[in-house]
């Protein structure tokens, strides 16, 4: 459930007994509490990202190469 609500916790969007049940579970949970904090590493590093254009056949290579791993998640 954590993992499904990260983000509307995050933002602070869920009702006060829903934030309380979260908090209740990552004092318990270890692996929950690192995938929040890693979660929480991740907005704050891409936040700090500026945006660049992309050689052409650089945004090529992305491309397929993300079709080709879709394509093998759905195999």
């Amino acid at each position: 459930e954590v993992v499904e609500l990260v983000t509307v916790y995050l933002e602070g969007a869920l009702s006060p007994e829903q934030r309380a049940s979260i908090e209740r579970h990552l004092a318990a949970c270890g692996g929950c509490s690192a995938y929040l904090e890693q979660i929480r590493m991740t907005i704050a590093l891409t936040g700090r990202l500026t945006q660049e254009d992309l050689p052409a056949a650089f945004r090529d290579q992305l491309v397929t190469a993300f079709r080709s791993w879709s394509a093998g998640r759905q195999n």
